[in-house]
């Protein structure tokens, strides 16, 4: 986890066009960046529930501090790749900020953004006291270092991977420590834009793996020289500073580390001294920044030798064109007008160099666009049709975290267990052949309660892992598994339902395969208690969805859980623990989900039962369509509220099946309510009315329904509805003509 504390960079502006800027952002990302999308926001401290209602409140308090420029500070923390926290952790993560700042009670307003891989929180706080008025500065202004301290509890407490070479970590007794290892300076973001769009490493790496021991141990300048040289780099002085050459790329000195800029040399090695090196060190040979797709970035750079060069030689020669046709274009022009005076012709002159300038600049930012006329390398390897290739580049930080192999043996042992984890994924994933999966990690307490969060999932949407980002993922699952959740996954496809059977016993299992059913997969997810899937294509009718879930329903009731009636359902992810907290052992391990049986293969059985269920759920609609009802509605005079009844009735109709008559009762009753019908009238209406749509009527006290109807239709229930179908109080007015009635009196 990064913190940052953001300092405003528009202090020119006014006090509230700086807050409302700020909050406006923290709310609506999208309004300054369509890329970036929020998450979850919230806000502490204010009178008001809406978002400007809080942030009038949040400028008017910010102003009557008067001998602060910028009361309100802006921070932000923000996870690492792949890590998604849930709303109760954003929480939390927020009460432990406002008590580490000793800002309880003061106005802020927060929001969690994600716009790249990463998912970070922005806050929004206000320092002005909101009882004493007064402007309180957190640790006298050395906050920031209470913030990293902040951290690495937040890390300690909620199991979040930290970043390398933290400032502080929490100790196994639950201490915080202060790291004292030296922090590694790692390459600028263009470089890391350059190694990730082209898997090259940059020239600032190259520099820093090849040239850091030589110039650290270095005892004269003459030696830092001869050690560069040996290595095909170069130092240089430049101004005031230094520079290393990397073939013909130059890196600054500091960037290698902090303690290699030309002041700090000159300190320890004594004044500078000049070097000798070879006329020509030769061009560094391209090296592969990860181990992810070596052969593959092989290829890419056979396929693409020389375009670099090619292209670099094409600009110079365009180049070298260029400025010749702008010193024509000078001496045309100067000699035309100098008959004008110098005025005129230092202005030309002036205008003419920035336009020639602004050309000569567009030609070399188009060709470094290009990337020198190669295509970014994940690019390249979806052209080729290595899709699983690609995602494993994309998250290529994560499966090398699980390719690694440490000496140490408890990570060798945590590479074995991601290994095996891998293996058990791709035998599954052969068998079951879904397109996507969705991965549920659920965290279960002692006592019962349980913390749910779907790996995918942005702004609230979740599409799945195609097989190869599951995999580029299973390091960061490994994680979530070691800090105690529960790992599961969801197989979707478009064109096939994959049933799940739960909680069958040896005996059940063993039935189930006698009766004729064929699983692709058989898991055992703890000691004798096993699922299994079975997988069928979808049918390509409107009743898919239907035929699934009940084939889901008739077979669990039969075989495993008589209470699973979903399709689409999570089971046991195999290779994982299952950790539930009543399968935990003496020695506090948990057993492992296995693997018994994966074989890709249909289940005919199964296939007709849904065809049988699909044949069912046709003459099912057929029949009821078929047998439309049409009601015989009574004489009613205008105006009744008879008449509204009937009216309400005939609009639900064209809408929707009516299957339960006391719901349709209801939604009159809540209907008329809106519409301004006492509640007296309508409980005289539901009672006489309500007989009329029935095919039977007796056996029903007709008198005690209408009061039970109309004690939802004018209580909190119906309170709430109300309020949940504000949108359609219009249209239901529309039903029973209350626009063309008004109209009328109007008129009148």
């Amino acid at each position: 986890m990064i913190v940052k504390k953001i300092r405003s960079t528009k202090a020119e502006k006014p006090k509230a066009w700086q807050i409302g800027d700020l909050v406006d952002y923290i709310r609506f990302p999208h309004s300054r960046n369509p890329q970036e999308k929020i998450e979850y926001a919230g806000g502490r401290g204010f009178l008001s529930a809406t978002h400007t209602g809080q942030k009038v409140e949040m400028i008017a308090l910010a102003r009557e501090s008067v001998r602060s420029d910028m009361p309100v500070q802006h921070w932000m923390f923000s996870w690492q790749e792949g890590e998604q926290p849930s709303r109760e952790q954003v929480e939390e993560v927020v009460d432990m900020f406002m008590e580490k700042m000793g800002l309880l009670g003061h106005q802020t307003i927060y929001g969690v953004h994600y716009d790249t891989d990463n998912y970070h929180l922005h806050i929004a706080v206000n320092r002005t006291n909101p009882e004493t008025g007064k402007v309180v500065l957190p640790f006298n202004g050395l906050d920031i270092q209470e913030a990293h301290k902040l951290v690495a509890h937040i890390e300690g407490r909620q199991g979040w991977a930290s970043e390398e070479n933290p400032l502080y970590a929490v100790l196994e007794n639950g201490e915080l420590a202060r790291r004292r290892t030296a922090r590694e300076i790692k390459p600028k973001q263009a470089a890391l834009d350059f190694e990730h769009a082209t898997g090259e490493k940059s020239a600032q790496r190259i520099a820093q793996e090849r040239g850091h021991s030589a110039i650290k141990n270095a005892k004269s300048w003459a030696e830092l020289h001869e050690k560069l040289a040996a290595v095909g780099l170069r130092f240089e002085k430049k101004g005031s500073g230094a520079i290393i050459f990397v073939g013909e790329i130059a890196v600054k000195a500091s960037s290698v580390d902090r303690a290699f800029s030309m002041g700090k040399l000159c300190k320890k090695l004594g004044d500078f001294e000049e070097g000798t090196y070879p006329d020509v060190l030769g061009k560094v040979a391209p090296e592969p920044v990860s181990s992810v797709n070596l052969g593959e970035w092989k290829a890419y750079q056979t396929a693409f030798a020389g375009v670099s060069n090619n292209a670099k030689a094409a600009e110079n020669a365009e180049l070298v064109r260029m400025k010749e046709r702008h010193r024509d274009e000078r001496k045309r022009a100067l000699s035309r007008l100098a008959r004008y005076g110098l005025p005129v012709l230092n202005i030309a002159r002036h205008c003419l160099m920035a336009q020639q300038r602004a050309e000569r600049r567009s030609l070399r930012s188009g060709r470094k666009k290009a990337r020198g006329g190669k295509p970014r390398f994940e690019t390249w390897l979806r052209t080729q049709g290595l899709f699983q290739q690609a995602d494993r580049w994309r998250h290529r930080a994560a499966w090398e975290q699980a390719r690694h192999t440490p000496s140490a043996p408890q990570r060798t042992a945590q590479r074995a267990e991601a290994m095996r984890e891998l293996e058990d994924f791709r035998r599954y994933a052969d068998a079951v052949n879904a397109e996507r999966y969705r991965v549920t990690c659920i965290k279960m307490d002692e006592d019962g309660g349980k913390k749910t969060f779907i790996l995918d999932r942005k702004g609230g949407m979740t599409r799945g892992f195609s097989p190869g980002e599951l995999e580029a993922h299973m390091p960061e699952m490994l994680r979530f598994q070691r800090r105690g959740e529960n790992i599961y996954y969801t197989p979707l496809s478009d064109d096939r339902h994959h049933i799940l059977i739960d909680d069958m016993t040896r005996d059940s299992l063993k039935r189930l395969q006698e009766d004729g059913f064929r699983p692709a997969v058989v898991l055992e997810s703890s000691p004798g208690n096993y699922q299994c899937l079975l997988t069928i294509p979808k049918l390509g009718t409107e009743f898919d969805r239907d035929v699934g879930n009940r084939i889901t329903e008739r077979l669990n009731r039969e075989y495993g859980d008589k209470k699973l009636c979903g399709c689409i359902h999570p089971h046991r992810a195999p290779g994982f623990e299952n950790r539930r907290p009543k399968h935990r052992r003496e020695d506090g391990s948990f057993p492992q989900v296995k693997l018994l049986f994966a074989e890709r293969r249909e289940c005919g059985k199964a296939l007709a039962l849904a065809r049988r269920i699909d044949r069912e759920y046709a003459e099912a609609t057929k029949k009821r369509q078929a047998e439309q009802r049409t009601f015989q509605t009574p004489d009613f005079s205008p105006g009744d509220p008879a008449a509204a009844y009937y009216a309400h009735l005939e609009n639900i109709r064209r809408h929707l099946t009516i299957e339960d008559y006391s719901r349709v009762d209801a939604m009159i009753a809540l209907r008329m309510r809106s519409n301004g019908h006492s509640r007296e009238r309508v409980e005289e209406t539901i009672r006489i009315c309500a007989p009329t749509i029935r095919e039977t009527q007796t056996g029903r006290n007709w008198q005690r329904y209408a009061e039970r109807t109309v004690n939802y239709a004018f209580g909190p229930a119906g309170d709430r509805d109300l309020e949940r179908n504000a949108r359609y109080r219009e249209l239901w007015g529309k039903v029973e003509g209350k626009e063309e009635k008004e109209q009328r009196i109007r008129m009148k």
